[in-house]
């Protein structure tokens, strides 16, 4: 039976936004207590610094930009005046939307019963709820790309007046987050067959006007299009020479590869073994219409795109994988339901349904037990020790040492030593591009602190060591006549003062 062009079972009615209203207040209350206070990493002190500036070439932030979630960081920036706090709360509520929006979209494209598992699913997804918590615009990533999906599908639906819309859509959500335009835009032509020629004209030029719209005023204020694009293919460049297969072969794939699975393992969490099970169950015979079901085709192009390049090019940060996450989490569950009518065929159907819920339910309470109780990395306790810790750093080295004479060694926090600590000297590297690097240690140092936990001082120096808050300690080494440069190995982890010669 249909009703307005779809089955009535997927209608959505008050009792649907009732439950989509709850669920995102439910996961923005969740928030609010695990909120942090100090920026979380390099590209967090990056979007702060845009904030002052927007140049790319500058590295504020790095290319290509994300003009329109800068702009959005300004905008809240001036209602909380703490920039942290800004993308924080963008975080937060762009997490509760994502999970109401993947409810509405679930309901569409499966049942109530998925939508529901799917989103609290998300909401309680480990990295999911740490990324929440952080001046980062992953959850933004997974709001966009669930709504950019939404749009799209109508189009695959034969809906012919959403070509445009769709079109809109991702134009716009390209300006928050630039890597939704090539992930997304396959799933958006395969939209486009079969359309009206006039109507996909249309939504190519919307599409255009729409990266326009934040193309050239990013370009703009970098310096001018050659500027902003020859930034945007530097960086190109780099993760082309440093990251990919293009450029470090087989290795570099087996690294993406590992990468990729602990990101995608840490956010699917205790999802892993449903959708272990659906990809399993989809080679048996049983499973032939589901093989044959253009929805698991939407779900695999709206997925594929994105996991083709964190393996073959760059994955970078646990939340890339939100990218995806919200589509890997629809099929899973839509694995248990199909594994739950099954059983209702053989044993009734008041156990089908137990079978379904009970399985969804368990998995919730594990990531909720997982990121409230225990200490994981990726949890509630080790996203306030490291903020603790963070801010114990700061605050050791502001009370105990002199700027003039101190260096703080730094690799994955130089930025925000540069930020917290400005009128100190710093030194860092990229050991992507270099194993080992030195620096000529000026006359007035007389102590180096390493500020990253996993460098060690080299066996030849003299350190110390000063304590922090939750039992670590801030080394030092201080210098000794004769040593005249600091040297950082990566290889090592190691940080040494070296004599001269």
């Amino acid at each position: 039976m249909k009703r307005g062009g779809r089955p009535a079972s997927a209608s959505w009615n008050g009792s649907d936004r009732l439950v989509a209203g709850s669920l995102f207040l439910i996961t923005l209350l969740s928030r609010i207590p695990f909120r942090t206070d100090l920026l979380y990493a390099w590209d967090s002190v990056l979007y702060t610094r845009a904030l002052d500036g927007f140049d790319v070439t500058a590295g504020h932030p790095q290319p290509p930009g994300h003009i329109f979630y800068v702009g959005l960081v300004w905008l809240i920036n001036r209602l909380t005046g703490d920039p942290n706090a800004a993308m924080v709360w963008i975080s937060a509520f762009a997490a509760a939307g994502a999970v109401a929006m993947l409810y509405r979209f679930g309901r569409t494209l499966f049942s109530r019963g998925v939508a529901l598992g799917a989103a609290a699913l998300l909401a309680t997804s480990l990295s999911f709820w740490v990324y929440s918590e952080i001046a980062y615009p992953y959850t933004l990533l997974a709001f966009l790309s669930i709504a950019c999906a939404a749009a799209i599908y109508q189009t695959w639906q034969g809906r012919a007046g959403w070509v445009v819309p769709a079109a809109l859509v991702l134009g716009v959500a390209s300006g928050f987050r630039e890597d939704l335009l090539p992930f997304l835009l396959p799933l958006l032509v395969l939209g486009w067959l079969g359309k009206p020629r006039l109507r996909v004209a249309a939504a190519v030029a919307v599409l255009l006007a729409a990266i326009m719209a934040w193309y050239v005023p990013a370009a703009l204020l970098s310096g001018g299009f050659a500027a902003y694009q020859s930034a945007s293919s530097a960086q190109t460049g780099y993760l082309l020479h440093y990251s990919s297969v293009f450029g470090g072969g087989l290795g570099a794939l087996a690294d993406n590869t590992f990468a990729f699975l602990r990101f995608l393992g840490w956010a699917l969490a205790a999802a892993i073994p449903a959708l272990a099970a659906f990809l399993i169950c989809l080679s048996r015979p049983g499973f032939r219409q589901e093989r044959r079901d253009r929805r698991l085709l939407f779900l695999t192009a709206w997925s594929l795109p994105s996991v083709l390049f964190y393996v073959l090019i760059h994955v970078g940060e646990y939340g890339y994988v939100f990218s995806f996450l919200p589509a890997a989490l629809l099929a899973a569950v839509w694995g248990v339901s199909r594994l739950a009518r099954s059983a209702a065929a053989s044993r009734g159907e008041r156990f089908g349904r137990a079978a379904f819920a009970v399985p969804v339910a368990l998995m919730t309470a594990l990531n909720m037990g997982l990121f409230l109780l225990a200490p994981p990395a990726m949890s509630a306790d080790r996203l306030a020790a490291r903020e603790t810790i963070l801010g114990s750093k700061i605050e050791t080295i502001k009370e105990n040492f002199n700027p003039s004479t101190t260096l703080i060694v730094s690799i994955f926090d130089e930025q925000q030593v540069e930020y917290y600590l400005p009128g100190f000297r710093h030194f860092g590297m990229d050991p992507m591009e270099e194993p080992r690097a030195s620096l000529e240690l000026g006359p007035s140092i007389s102590a180096v602190v390493i500020f990253d936990d996993f460098l060690r001082p080299g066996s030849g120096n003299l350190s110390t060591a000063l304590p922090l808050a939750a039992d670590q300690k801030l080394t030092i080494i201080r210098r000794r006549p004769g040593e005249r440069s600091v040297v950082i190995d990566w290889n090592r982890q190691e940080v040494s003062l070296e004599s001269a010669g």
